[in-house]
């Protein structure tokens, strides 16, 4: 008998079997010198979210089979506590490929490219905020060699600095050179918000 399919809602830390429609949103690797790993993102058809780690001894596995945008029929992960510094997702738990996990390409339509949960600045300023999801706009920059720091302004017309690093900053830097008439508008998603000199900042990760 066919496995139930369940929502990424339902994952707690009760089972390992966990049978999943899901699609990579996002898709990064984080080069540790101790322990590198392969990171993404889950989004199921209601648009929750959860993170899921490849570990270093997996990575020569799995890379080439995991695509970003693509969708999938995943099962059986370790579950652990969502807890560290740097996380993807406000789900209370995140997943770990093992041995036994299947990712099984499949295409499901239902499940949409993404679904956005738009954190509004004021509640960032207020020390509020929930969610790593923000809407911005964004003004023209202005760069240092290591690093370029811009601001934001969402619907509102609240302000925020920000200050972006190494291939992200090379990256805006190009298309602001290529689109010099009117504003930047953009998404910044999977960013760290923290405490800078009495005021909320927003960092890139």
């Amino acid at each position: 008998m066919a496995r139930k399919v369940n929502f990424i809602a339902e994952i707690n830390g009760s089972k390992d079997t966990w049978k999943l429609n899901v699609r990579i949103i996002d898709l990064w690797r984080v080069d540790r010198s101790s322990a590198p790993s392969l990171e993404m993102i889950f989004m199921d058809q209601k648009g929750d979210k959860i993170q899921a780690v490849v570990k270093n001894y997996q990575i020569s596995q799995w890379e080439p089979r995991l695509e970003e945008g693509s969708s999938y029929i995943a099962e059986n992960f370790d579950v652990v506590l969502n807890e560290g510094l740097y996380r993807g997702s406000n789900h209370p738990f995140k997943l770990i490929f093992q041995k036994g996990t299947i990712m099984t390409l499949k295409e499901l339509c239902e499940i949409p490219p993404c679904v956005y949960n738009f954190t509004a600045f004021e509640d960032i300023l207020n020390g509020v905020a929930a969610t790593d999801f923000i809407d911005i706009e964004m003004t023209k920059p202005e760069s240092t060699p290591k690093k370029v720091v811009f601001f934001m302004r969402d619907q509102r017309g609240d302000t925020l600095s920000c200050t972006l690093w190494g291939q992200f900053d090379a990256q805006l830097l190009k298309f602001e050179e290529n689109h010099k008439s009117g504003h930047i508008v953009g998404i910044l998603t999977l960013a760290k918000i923290r405490d800078a000199k009495g005021c909320f900042n927003v960092k890139y990760i």
